[in-house]
């Protein structure tokens, strides 16, 4: 419960800060009329949102498992990411539309020295916020933390875009349409994040496979009592992995010792894989074996 606090906290401190950024580069944007930029803002909006499903994730993920939520509460936050990849979905139409409109009738004037300080400042806090967030990933062993600081450092790149394309057009008079075709791209990235998140919930929501038979075989078998492993399946659900699956050992065994061998099992799952893994496992006899 104490990690699941600081992992909130620090999603909630890099939540402030994309927002920050987000809202300078809009501002910017909007001032100068200048679609690549505000686009860009949008861009780092779903930063934030991808913080927010973050704080949602852990918090409800929190909560104990009740009469009828036998599996827990984790899949509120696959359902939270649909609505995300909708919103992301309607502000790449918008910024698609825009840069359209800015092809054909470019109306924005180049940003002053100030300006464009503003989005190198924003571009330099991006890789801090990043290298933050991925660094207490790590110290906390949070799946959801080093996930969020990858999404976040995507938005250095389209940064990096807007600002060689600001260069272009204030220092060496490139043509105005360069903004929209910036546009036109962060137009894609955006909607290539609606469709990883859109993918990423569909595959969850419907039980795909979680981890490869052949992984969970190859961990199963450093126990030394286990001499076969079939029918293995595996699902997600938040940051759970579910699997469940056979295995052949003596049948002269204690019980005391195969429910001993099934909780080692389970450990060489969760030390190999590095997730949270819950599992079922069948013991059965050695001689069911089929060669």
């Amino acid at each position: 419960m104490a990690n699941n606090n600081k992992v909130q906290l620090v999603l909630f401190i890099i939540l402030v800060c994309n927002l920050a950024v987000s809202a300078i580069k809009i501002i910017v944007g909007l001032m100068t009329g200048m679609q690549s930029v505000t686009a860009d803002g949008y861009h780092s909006i779903t930063d934030g949102l991808s913080n927010l499903i973050g704080m949602i994730g852990v918090k409800i993920a929190s909560k104990p498992q009740d009469w009828n939520h036998a599996y827990g509460h984790s899949r509120y936050e696959t359902l939270s990411s649909l609505s995300i990849a909708a919103l992301l979905i309607y502000l790449g139409i918008k910024v698609l539309e825009q840069s359209v409109m800015n092809f054909i009738e470019p109306s924005f004037r180049v940003p002053s020295n100030i300006e464009f300080i503003l989005i190198i400042i924003t571009l330099i806090f991006n890789i801090f916020v990043s290298l933050l967030e991925s660094k207490a990933g790590k110290k906390l062993n949070s799946i959801i933390l080093i996930a969020d600081a990858k999404h976040t450092f995507s938005d250095i790149y389209v940064t990096l875009g807007v600002i060689i394309s600001i260069i272009l057009i204030k220092y060496f008079n490139a043509p105005l349409y360069i903004d929209s075709l910036i546009s036109l791209l962060i137009a894609c990235l955006i909607f290539k994040t609606a469709w990883q998140i859109f993918h990423a919930a569909a595959d969850e929501l419907t039980d795909h496979i979680a981890v490869e038979p052949e992984v969970i075989i190859n961990a199963v078998m450093l126990e030394p009592e286990i001499k076969g492993v079939h029918k293995v399946r595996s699902r997600r659900s938040g940051d759970i992995i579910y699997a469940d699956f056979h295995v052949q050992c003596d049948p002269e065994m204690k019980l005391k010792d195969v429910h001993a061998m099934t909780h080692r099992i389970q450990a060489h799952l969760h030390d190999k894989l590095g997730l949270n893994i819950n599992c079922v496992i069948h013991t059965e006899d050695v001689k069911d074996v089929k060669i």
